[in-house]
């Protein structure tokens, strides 16, 4: 997968080479203007040395003097000298026809200037002239062209830097345009995505760059949206259960009262009723089925508002601890007559085994799901329970999965100090099972399958509201020969 960092390296480095190269281009430029720079300082003390030759001859030639004969015959045989030494150099200024024809000249002019044939007023004097003269008109010649040649030079290696200052300039538009589309344009677009999250709509954030760096931050921003989101329904949920709390206790002191008063007056009608000797057998009877019935449907309502109570009460963990046979044989117990005739819980619970929450709470988790078996229909109901294993969460088969269970760590062979095992409570019935349309809304509140008046569904999502405030996950699994269960993982352990 291509990187940010990857791409930033290689236009630093395109980037270093075009600099790397322009600073070799513009050292060699510099080496050879200094070279065109010697040429021209060589040729023109040629040219200094020719003219002042010159100036020596013409004063000999016209003061007689001769110190001033000498010094021309010493310039002239300098001149030889530098044609010798500097002949590479003078050879790339003029053709070498010009340069040896230069060179004869200055031999022959410093044959002139023999003291001993030399009249300075005669012929020899005229040739003395013209070859001198020759010879400068040469050097002349020479420093003009070396002087052309330089400002050629000149020219062509400030076209030269200007042509690499450009293409220096063009890699560092393409490094530039390279960090745009790697870094520039992904952020534009991240930033055109996150007007809808600053108005308060939640929507992914889309794949904006195939670089890892790009996908490691649109994948953490999803992340931080499904934390929002989650935190979303958490604040919204609690302000659902704050907002039944305070029906809930308004229906409370309205109805409890009303309906404790109907009931009381429904036992008193009962026990009346046995000392009227005027009424028939069949009145009497049917009175009494009525008052009876009465005081159900009392009893019913009373049992709705306790659980909207219930619902609403939202204790936070305490550090308590619930024996799990200890408490099922209570919450048998609490269930009482409304359990049918016969062997209807079966139990499979090592001794001394314990999970991490209050018992009140847990005795409220198997009643709840044990009436949520029987009222289905079911007429079996096993519970089983043990030490959680490795690859024990989630279930296999589980439909539905609610909370995030214990961490990695669940049921780890090897627990480090202070790390919690945990235990799986299983309840399962041999009811009719789930419709799989229904199975991803049976812990939602309020969602229920019975008719109208026969139940609240508050039953299941209270126990999935308690399990989730222990720390733990609840799990739903509906096989298609029929039957529920219910996987439970709490924080315990076993007993020593």
């Amino acid at each position: 997968m291509p990187s940010i960092l990857g791409k930033i390296i290689l236009a630093y480095l395109a980037l270093a080479l075009g600099v790397a190269g322009f600073v070799l281009f513009t050292s060699a430029d510099l080496s050879y203007l200094e070279s065109r720079v010697r040429e021209a300082v060589a040729i023109t003390a040629f040219q200094d040395d020719a003219q002042e030759m010159r100036r020596h001859e013409k004063n000999f030639l016209l003061y007689q003097a001769p110190g001033e004969l000498a010094a021309a015959r010493g310039l002239a045989a300098g001149l030889a000298g530098r044609i010798a030494s500097d002949g590479e150099v003078l050879a790339r200024v003029l053709p070498g026809a010009e340069l040896a024809a230069m060179s004869a000249a200055i031999a022959a002019y410093r044959r002139l200037l023999d003291p001993a044939s030399l009249d300075a007023s005669g012929t020899q004097a005229a040739r003395v002239r013209e070859a001198g003269h020759a010879i400068s008109e040469a050097s002349d010649r020479l420093a003009e062209r070396e002087r052309g040649l330089l400002i050629e030079t000149l020219r062509q290696s400030r076209q030269a830097l200007i042509w690499t200052l450009g293409l220096v300039a063009l890699l560092a538009l393409a490094g530039g345009q390279l960090l745009w589309g790697a870094v520039g344009r992904p952020l534009r677009r991240l930033e055109a995505q996150l007007k809808p999250l600053a108005e308060g709509r939640f929507q992914a954030f889309a794949e904006v760059s195939r670089d890892r760096e790009m996908v490691s931050f649109t994948a953490a921003l999803n992340r931080m949206l499904e934390e929002l989101e989650s935190r979303r329904r958490q604040v919204l949920h609690a302000q659902r259960l704050a907002a039944l709390g305070t029906l809930a206790s308004g229906v409370a002191h309205e109805l409890n009262n009303p309906l404790g008063n109907i009931s009381g007056a429904c036992q008193i009608l009962l026990e009346e009723l046995a000392g009227q000797p005027g009424l028939s057998r069949e009145a009497r009877a049917d009175l009494r089925g009525w008052l009876t019935q009465i005081d159900d449907e009392t009893e019913r309502a009373r049992r709705i508002v306790l659980n909207l109570l219930d619902y609403s009460r939202k204790p936070g963990r305490a550090d308590l601890t619930a024996h799990l046979g200890t408490t099922l044989d209570r919450s048998l117990l609490l269930l009482g007559q409304r359990l049918p005739a016969g062997d209807t819980v079966s139990r499979d619970i090592p001794p001394g085994l314990w999970v991490r929450m209050d018992p009140q709470r847990l005795q409220q988790v198997f009643v709840n799901l044990i009436q949520n078996a029987l009222e289905a229909g079911a007429r079996q109901v096993r519970i089983r329970a043990r030490l959680a294993r490795v690859g024990d969460w989630p279930p296999a088969g589980a439909a539905l999965v609610v909370g995030e269970g214990l961490g990695p760590e669940v049921g780890a062979p090897e627990r480090g100090e202070g790390v919690e095992p945990g235990v799986l409570i299983r309840v399962a019935d041999d009811g009719p099972g789930i419709p799989p349309d229904r199975i991803e809304r049976i812990l939602d509140p309020f969602y229920t399958s019975h008719p109208p008046g026969e139940g609240t569904g508050l039953g299941l999502h209270i126990v999935s509201e308690i399990i989730r405030e222990q720390g733990g996950a609840i799990a739903v699994s509906s096989p298609p020969q029929g039957g529920a269960s219910f996987a439970l993982l709490l924080p315990g352990g076993e007993a020593p």
